[in-house]
């Protein structure tokens, strides 16, 4: 296992990109939202 190369992208992500993919999903309804309601 030490000498893989490059993984295919699965489920190798780390919590803090599924953190900032949760935040991205919510944030961009709401600034498109907020554009077209202005």
């Amino acid at each position: 296992m030490k000498n893989q190369p490059k993984p295919p992208i699965t489920l190798n992500v780390d919590p803090a990109t599924l953190l900032w993919v949760c935040v991205l999903l919510f944030l961009i309804p709401l600034l498109l939202t907020g554009l077209l309601s202005h």
